[in-house]
């Protein structure tokens, strides 16, 4: 039996280095879980079984390193070396290197990052920039030395009058990317080139994987000029194949894609040359049969004569020219005179009978609207009598009475609308008095219209029988 008492750090260091001898350069296979990038850019992440699980760290040093994106659910073999984190006592394991199960780690890295790409939306059509018609100045993302670069320009020897404007890059090894990267955006911001061409020859995906990276793919998206996209052969595909303007198979076909524009328009002022050229001779020749027509023409023989005929015509307009002048000048004269004369026109006119028959209109206007105003007043003075007549003040003075409820003032006509306990307001010609109700009762009306039992306005109103109230009178 061991008697020695450690301490907690004692312990767990004694452990790590038992662990480390034992468990160092170890693989596992399993699934990766709760992935969990720091900020530092440490991944850490669960690796489990159906059976069991356990904590790795995936240091930023060696995170970097990855070509593929680590994510929940991935079938992984990793490879490191056994610990204990001493803060909290915890076994997790020092991963060292991932590799994705079933499939390539650059194949999948480019899964990840396409999936990714598409979903923002940089490889849709409708953010495709056409080509221009006449792409006179060419940029060239390759490399310098590369063979993919002299195939392209065999090509450019077709049009001397091209421009080419080479932006030399790595294509290939670590740091290739952001030289790809940095001369598309040299090109575009140089103003040079009205279209791009980015590519290289033929090659494993790890030769290609610099076109495969994001750098690159934002930088094409990102340009405002049209970019062709020409890297490795047919078979091969980039992702910038994909967010690329134009995708040409190899970086010769690129090149044969600008010749291509330029050679049809190459045709199109070759075909209007043509057409021009036979309009200018069709036209000549018309031109040429007319003349010979009219050599033998008698027309033609008069042309002296006429313009004799003419010319004559002009020396003696020359000569009408001064009397034309003063026949101008003695209208002018005529015409003045007689604008001073219908200026003082108004003034002999107002002085004479239009004055007094001015005076006689305002008159009998001044009548009329006398008269009518005396009509109106007449029919106004009537219909406020007739009003008088019969309003509810002259018919109270005859004895009638208007009855409402209290509070309202609606006149009371029907006996039913009235139930006992109500209190009744009676206008009379001079005050009011109220009543309070203690029973009611219905008269039937007549079955047919009599005028005879029609009581007048002229007689006193009875009240039915068998109605009491309790008045008290307001004055």
């Amino acid at each position: 039996m061991n008697e020695r008492v450690y301490s907690v750090a004692a312990l767990l260091a004694e452990v790590n280095t038992l662990l480390e001898q034992g468990f160092s350069g170890i693989r596992v296979e399993g699934e990766a879980t709760n992935v969990n990038p720091s900020g530092r850019g440490h991944v850490y992440f669960t690796l489990k079984d159906e059976n069991a699980a356990m904590d790795c760290v995936l240091w930023a040093s060696k995170a970097q390193r990855l070509k593929f994106r680590l994510e929940d659910g991935l079938a992984v073999l990793v490879r490191g070396s056994l610990t204990i984190y001493a803060q909290r006592g915890r076994f997790q394991m020092v991963v060292d290197d991932v590799q994705p199960q079933g499939v390539g780690a650059l194949q999948l890295a480019f899964e990840q990052l396409k999936k990714r790409l598409e979903s923002e939306g940089l490889f849709a059509a409708e953010r495709k920039r056409p080509l221009p018609a006449l792409p006179n100045r060419v940029g060239i993302v390759t490399s310098a030395s590369g063979a993919a670069l002299q195939d392209m320009l065999k090509v450019f020897k077709r049009f001397p009058f091209l421009e080419v404007v080479i932006a030399p890059a790595t294509v290939q090894g670590a740091g290739a990317a952001a030289e790809i990267a940095a001369a598309i955006d040299h090109l575009v911001r140089s103003g040079r080139v009205n279209v791009v061409i980015v590519g290289r020859g033929g090659g494993s995906l790890e030769d290609l994987w610099a076109f495969n990276e994001e750098p690159v793919a934002r930088a094409i998206a990102s340009s405002t000029i049209p970019v062709i996209s020409g890297v490795g052969h047919e078979v091969d595909f980039t992702i910038a194949d994909f967010v690329a303007d134009v995708r040409a198979t190899t970086p010769t076909q690129a090149a044969e894609i600008v010749v291509a524009r330029l050679e049809e328009q190459d045709r199109r002022l070759s075909d209007a040359r043509d057409v021009l050229r036979r309009d200018i001779t069709r036209h000549i020749r018309l031109a040429r049969a007319r003349l010979a027509g009219l050599a033998g023409s008698s027309g033609l023989a008069m042309v002296p004569q006429r313009i004799r005929l003419y010319r004559e015509r002009l020396r003696r307009a020359a000569r009408l020219a001064p009397a034309l002048r003063a026949v101008f000048e003695s209208a002018t004269a005529r015409l003045d005179n007689a604008s001073r004369f219908l200026k003082r026109l108004p003034a002999r006119i107002a002085a004479g009978g239009h004055r007094r028959l001015l005076a006689s209109r305002r008159q009998q206007l001044q009548q009329l609207m006398a008269a009518q105003t005396r009509g109106y007043s007449t029919r106004i003075d009537a219909c406020r009598r007739a009003l008088d007549h019969l309003g509810p003040a002259r018919v109270l003075e005859r004895g009638y009475s208007i009855t409402t409820l209290e509070g309202d003032t609606t006149p009371i006509k029907d006996a039913s609308a009235v139930h006992g306990g109500q209190t009744l307001t009676t206008r009379l010609a001079r005050g009011r008095v109220r009543s309070l109700v203690s029973s009611t009762s219905t008269v039937t009306p007549p079955t047919r219209r009599d005028p005879a039992a029609q009581p007048s306005l002229f007689e006193d109103a009875t009240p039915p029988p068998g109605s009491t109230a309790d008045e008290r009178s307001e004055t």
